[in-house]
């Protein structure tokens, strides 16, 4: 079945605005932001109500990003390009067998962003990836779509399935789990992914647990059971 998954790779600067503009003014992030023309970017733009208006900031400033060669968001573009020719096929059948089900959408849109904010839109199969190259979290785009990937069998099948608990948790309980989930994209599915999946920090004892649990039972159905019972204890 993932044989027959499809992706394209792009680079959008008008998605890139909208994703600076949306995160900047709902998220902050600033402390993800490393480069010092980053940070004042984000500052000229924080506040800003109109995306018109971030627009005149942004896009000058975007594409000097991109007509730069060396920049690294085509760094990262290159590198994109190289590990999912390589990998997504692979990466795809973990998540099959992983979840048992086949993948939740065929065909993804990988829009390409210099924005430390990894959007997603599950019924149109869009992910955003954050253009970073580094040996910390999701420093490779492999792990990024693994994690993000996680995430869309885990809303189809589970969560938009009435039948299962999972459609009838709280938002925030439902974000919980979900992102604590991922916990067991580990060293065990190396050399497809580059780093173990470490997520939300402020989970990391749910984490902990469920992931002592998956390396006893490798079932996924089983972990979402036992996640569950301990999210009501929690």
């Amino acid at each position: 079945m993932s044989g027959l998954a499809k992706y394209k790779i792009i680079y959008n600067i008008d998605r890139d605005i909208w994703n600076w503009h949306y995160g900047v003014n709902d998220f902050g992030n600033f402390d993800q932001l490393t480069d010092v023309p980053d940070r004042d970017i984000f500052k000229k733009v924080k506040g800003l109500k109109k995306i018109e208006q971030a627009s005149l900031i942004l896009r000058p400033f975007l594409k000097t990003k991109l007509d730069d060669s060396n920049s690294q968001l085509n760094k990262f573009i290159k590198i994109a390009e190289r590990e999912f020719a390589e990998k997504f096929n692979d990466a795809c059948d973990i998540l099959e067998k992983i979840t048992k089900h086949p993948m939740a959408v065929d065909n993804f849109m990988f829009f390409i962003t210099t924005y430390p904010r990894m959007t997603v839109f599950f019924e149109e199969g869009f992910i955003f990836i954050y253009a970073k190259i580094d040996d910390k979290l999701w420093g490779m785009p492999i792990d990024g779509f693994l994690h993000e990937g996680l995430h869309f069998q885990f809303d189809k099948y589970w969560r938009q399935n009435n039948k299962s608990a999972v459609s009838k948790l709280s938002e925030d309980d439902y974000f919980m789990i979900k992102e604590s989930l991922t916990v067991i994209l580990d060293e065990g599915l190396k050399p497809t992914i580059t780093l173990p999946d470490c997520s939300y920090p402020e989970f990391d004892d749910y984490r902990n647990v469920l992931h002592e649990r998956w390396k006893k039972c490798h079932d996924f159905d089983e972990l979402v059971n036992f996640g569950l019972e301990k999210l009501s204890e929690s």
